[in-house]
C-alpha cells in the first residue's frame, strides 16, 4: 500500500530507470578509472597498436557527439507524434543481438573507421571531452522520458539506410561505453602502466 504522503514517481521515468541506472554504473566506473590520472597515465598506451584511456575517452566523446542529432531528431518527432508508452523497453531479438556484440568483454572485434578514430587533443582534454559527451547524453535520456522506445526510431549516423527503435540505439550506446571502459581498466591493469 502507498503511503498518502508519497507521490509515486511518474510511469514515464519509471520505464527510463534501467538506462539511467546503467548510466550511473558507467559514470561511477568511469570516475574510479579516470580520477586522479596524470596526462602522462591517460596517454600511455600498451602497444603502438593499442588505445590509451585518453584515446578511448575521445572515441567514446566523437561517437556520442555524433549520434546526438540523430537522438534529437527521434526524441522530437516522437513528441510531435504523442509517441508515448507507460511500457519499459524489452527489444527484439536483432536488437538484443546488435546490444550484445558492444558489451564487454570483446566477443567480436569491430576496426573503427578513420572517421571514429579518436581525435588527437591533449589527454586531460580528451576525458573532459568525455564527461561531457556523457552529460549531454543523460539530457537524451531525460527527454525521451515517456516516449515508446520500441515504435520511435532512429537512423543511426554509424550505420547507413538503417532505422533501429530508439531504445536499441539508447541501449547500444551505454553497451559501447561499457565496452571501452573494459578497455580502459584493462590499459590499466598492465604491469607496465606508469605509475604517475
Amino acid at each position: 500500500m502507498t503511503h498518502p504522503n508519497i507521490v509515486p514517481p511518474p510511469r514515464a521515468l519509471t520505464t527510463m530507470h534501467p538506462f539511467f541506472r546503467e548510466l550511473s554504473v558507467n559514470r561511477e566506473t568511469a570516475l574510479a578509472l579516470l580520477d586522479g590520472l596524470s596526462s602522462t597515465q591517460l596517454g600511455w598506451r600498451p602497444a603502438a597498436t593499442q588505445w590509451s584511456v585518453a584515446a578511448n575517452c575521445g572515441h567514446l566523446a566523437t561517437i556520442t557527439n555524433m549520434y546526438l542529432p540523430a537522438l534529437d531528431d527521434a526524441i522530437r518527432r516522437g513528441h510531435a507524434d504523442a509517441a508515448y508508452s507507460d511500457r519499459g523497453f524489452q527489444g527484439n531479438v536483432m536488437s538484443r543481438l546488435l546490444i550484445w556484440t558492444m558489451e564487454p568483454p570483446v566477443r567480436v572485434r569491430m576496426k573503427t573507421p578513420h572517421s571514429l578514430q579518436p581525435p588527437t587533443q591533449d589527454p586531460a582534454e580528451a576525458r573532459a571531452g568525455y564527461r561531457a559527451a556523457q552529460s549531454a547524453f543523460e539530457l537524451r535520456l531525460e527527454r525521451a522520458a515517456g516516449l515508446d522506445l520500441a515504435h520511435v526510431r532512429v537512423t543511426p549516423p554509424t550505420m547507413q539506410g538503417v532505422r533501429l527503435a530508439l531504445g536499441t540505439v539508447l541501449a547500444m550506446l551505454l553497451a559501447h561505453e561499457r565496452r571501452h571502459l573494459w578497455q580502459c581498466t584493462g590499459v590499466r591493469k598492465s604491469p607496465a602502466f606508469p605509475v604517475t
